[in-house]
């Protein structure tokens, strides 16, 4: 007789829509929500969910956030729930897509290495 079982991690995005000036980069953006963890899986039937955790992802500079594992699970049960500051907890810091140039102020792609406005070199 075989057994077939394994561990796989897991992340579903839950339905959630906040638009938010980003507290890190500047620009406007929106907050994604995903609930990750593990499964435990037995012939590819999902047992036992361990390992749950909140994720907060942002779109504008892909920086991802641990939230607050009560208003994960009201979202997560479709309440009207609004994401604060307080709720978050620094995970992974991601890259700004773009920057401002010093010199006119004009904002230019990350990874750029001369702005595309004043023609002035920027690092990139």
């Amino acid at each position: 007789m075989f057994l077939f079982f394994d561990v796989l991690p897991f992340r579903k995005l839950l339905e959630y829509n906040q638009t938010i000036t980003c507290s890190r980069c500047g620009h406007f953006g929106r907050y994604e929500v995903y609930r990750v963890g593990n499964r435990f899986r037995l012939f590819f039937i999902p047992v036992i969910t361990f390992g749950k955790k909140y994720l907060v992802r942002t779109t504008c500079c892909d920086t991802w956030y641990l939230l607050d594992p009560l208003v994960g699970k009201a979202i997560e049960w479709k309440e009207t729930v609004s994401i604060r500051d307080s709720d978050l907890q620094m995970y992974q810091t991601g890259e700004p897509l773009e920057s401002r140039c010093p010199n006119c102020g004009a904002s230019y792609p990350h990874g750029s290495n001369y702005c595309p406005n004043c023609g002035a070199k920027v690092e990139g």
